[in-house]
């Protein structure tokens, strides 16, 4: 017994010395993980891959027109026949024939004009634009989840200041009641640093609840466990740097929306000339090919006869079908194809502005937090030195409670105004980057 204690303590030292399971879990997320997690298990990004995945079929359906349709024929036939009363002989006729048949056809349709080719390359642009489609969806969606991440970060510093600020009206609280014991302030001093106490406790309550909230909104976005830590985010490169016009123009050249417009407008155009092609001759070509065996048994009257019948058919065709009257059906098609033409010009000038106007209010956000937060730097700094300087004051009596509360909430507002302004201006820059078409999943991954 006294020997296995020595093992036993050794095993209890080498359990506890073991990595503990749960670390793994308490490493912190950047944003490009999230990023990652988010891409998945995402709905929307999904369903736009799925738009992908039919225009894709589309096109290979409109290839299958451009080839010939091929097809094998087999047939086995049986018949009996009993003819009697007949006013010429043979009076009575009795036959049993038994046969087989086996052939291939070919066919095609096609109208002069190349019509098939011109849906044909439709299609192709179809896919094209439904890959624009998907990219616009991964944007919005990675813009949705930096924005969720930033604002998860947000309040996790909001709770901190809360939580800071709760622990200065405590020590404050503390030393107003060892001054009112000493007989340096009266009573009604603890009343009011009672209040304030109350005050930094429903402050802090109330930054619990924002970050129980901005952390349900991160993960309705993104897959994570309910003990996820969240890492600071990497300063990233933006285009401020760049003039305003400069930064449209990257915009107009970048971004998926645009691109996916005007492949639609080009589709625009092959529906208009798909439309023109009804007045088009349309051509058929036909051929078949087979062989066929048959054999007969009969009897007529008296006599017995039985003999085999071996068929070969060949046939071709070439048909040119143009239609004349159709109640002006093809002209109304033709007009419809070129209004929605013009609808989607529209539709892509329209965008292009609201991209522009994107752009520039971008811009100018990313500039004015930029300012703004230069300013606020300063103005914690100096709130900073008057919290310490009244507080040294109200230690030796030169400075009553009341000028200890204003500067403690002088203070707590610079502090949560600044912290609003640093992770504004980082979701300005990423806001900036979205606008001017550039890929916010490539920056944020990319190598160091």
């Amino acid at each position: 017994m006294n020997r296995s204690l020595p093992l036993l303590t050794l095993l209890l030292l080498f359990a506890w010395s073991l990595p503990c399971p749960s670390s793994a879990g308490s490493e912190k997320l950047t944003l490009a993980a999230c990023m990652k997690k988010a891409l998945p298990y995402a709905d929307t990004i999904q369903l736009a891959e799925e738009s992908l995945y039919a225009a894709e079929q589309d096109r290979l359906r409109a290839r299958a027109v451009l080839v010939p349709s091929v097809e094998l024929t087999g047939r086995l036939s049986g018949n009996s026949t009993d003819l009697k009363g007949a006013s010429a002989p043979p009076n009575r006729i009795k036959e049993k024939s038994y046969g087989s048949f086996a052939g291939i056809g070919l066919q095609y349709t096609f109208y002069l004009n190349g019509r098939e080719l011109i849906v044909y390359k439709a299609t192709g642009e179809l896919v094209e634009k439904a890959s624009m489609e998907l990219q616009t969806a991964t944007q919005d969606y990675l813009l949705q989840v930096a924005a969720a991440f930033i604002g998860c970060l947000r309040s996790q510093k909001g709770l901190a200041i809360a939580e800071a600020n709760l622990s200065r009206l405590t020590s404050h609280r503390e030393a107003v009641v060892r001054r009112i014991q000493a007989g340096r302030l009266v009573t009604t001093e603890r009343f009011r640093s009672d209040a304030d106490l109350a005050g930094g406790r429903a402050r802090l309550t109330n930054a619990q609840n924002q970050r129980t909230l901005s952390r349900r909104s991160l993960q309705r976005l993104v897959p994570l466990p309910d003990d996820f830590q969240l890492a600071e985010p990497e300063k990233i490169s933006t285009v401020e740097s760049l003039p305003l016009r400069e930064c449209q123009v990257l915009a107009e050249k970048n971004r998926p929306e645009l691109k996916a417009l005007l492949l639609a407008s080009q589709v625009a155009d092959k529906e208009v000339s798909v439309a023109k092609s009804t007045y088009w001759p349309r051509l058929t070509l036909e051929g078949a090919a087979g062989k066929g065996e048959q054999r007969v048994e009969g009897s007529y009257d008296s006599r017995e006869a039985d003999f085999d019948l071996d068929t070969t058919q060949y046939s071709a065709s070439l048909t040119l079908t143009l239609p004349l009257l159709d109640g002006g059906l093809r002209r109304a098609d033709i007009r419809k194809s070129l209004s929605d033409k013009r609808s989607v010009d529209h539709r892509r000038r329209q965008q292009t502005k609201k991209i522009r106007l994107a752009v520039e209010r971008a811009w100018y956000d990313h500039d004015n937090e930029s300012q703004r937060v230069r300013a606020l730097t300063e103005s914690l700094t100096y709130s900073r030195q008057f919290l310490t300087a009244v507080t040294r004051q109200f230690e030796e009596g030169l400075a009553e409670s009341l000028d200890l509360i204003d500067a403690n909430t002088r203070l707590v507002e610079a502090e949560n105004q600044l912290a609003d302004a640093r992770f504004t201006l980082h979701l300005a820059a990423i806001r900036l980057r979205h606008a001017s078409g550039l890929h916010l999943f490539s920056t944020f991954t990319r190598d160091p």
